[in-house]
């Protein structure tokens, strides 16, 4: 399984899934045009686009997709939310396969509709990729995973000490993003024998620290390769 992020932040995000037969976008929060350019404009062979709630930043090109002819999956709380009648309707726990790709969307908490993370299962190989973008913090065990991709977006200390940010804001922050000390703690709580490589997802331009946390997971996670996703 082939995991490629295209965008990871405040300013956008989307991740492409391949088992080389059948290729999957998780999340189109840039420009259809951006899109184009960042697949190399192969755009006609994504089977599917799955998005996890209706921010601007994880939904931006969904409309498009849909009129270009991809199907777009949501949960029936965002679709509502953004008022896509078009949109294929993916229910919590009822997978759905694209060749041998299975994607099963799982709740999480964000201040959003219904939003959802997603697993992915190769039928062929068996890795399993689990994938959680905006999320305050995550309550699963998953069962045999080979790749992790989920959101580290901010270190307490630093968004305490902002200036820039108001208050209400911070709140909001803490109520709805996974801060790096909790990904670990969650992290720590898994079976990781069979985990190849962690992701790091939607990192706080202002509140993060990426070459600090590259060593801090580095160390903490031995064997283990540690990615942190680019904007």
């Amino acid at each position: 399984m082939i995991f490629r992020s295209l965008a990871s932040s405040s300013k956008g995000n989307a991740y492409l899934i391949s088992d080389t037969d059948t290729t999957i976008l998780l999340e189109c929060g840039i420009s259809y045009k951006q899109l184009e350019r960042r697949t190399g404009f192969q755009m006609a062979n994504i089977a599917a686009c799955f998005i996890t709630h209706e921010h601007k930043d994880h939904c931006a090109a969904a409309e498009q997709l849909i009129k270009h002819g991809i199907p777009l999956y949501a949960s029936e709380g965002t679709a509502r939310a953004l008022d896509l009648g078009e949109a294929e309707i993916i229910v919590p726990g009822e997978p759905v396969m694209l060749g041998a790709l299975r994607v099963m969307a799982f709740p999480v908490t964000h201040d959003a509709a219904q939003p959802v993370g997603y697993l992915v299962d190769d039928a062929r190989t068996k890795e399993r990729l689990f994938f959680a973008a905006d999320t305050r913090g995550l309550h699963y065990k998953v069962e045999h995973p080979t790749y992790i991709a989920v959101e580290c977006n901010y270190e307490e200390s630093l968004l305490d000490r902002s200036d820039r940010i108001p208050s209400v804001l911070k709140e909001r922050i803490r109520h709805s993003h996974f801060e790096v000390n909790d990904v670990i703690k969650w992290l720590h709580k898994q079976d990781l024998s069979g985990v190849l490589t962690i992701w790091l997802l939607h990192l706080s331009a202002g509140n993060s620290r990426a070459e600090a946390w590259q060593r801090r997971f580095e160390r903490e996670f031995p064997g283990i390769t540690i990615r942190i996703c680019p904007e």
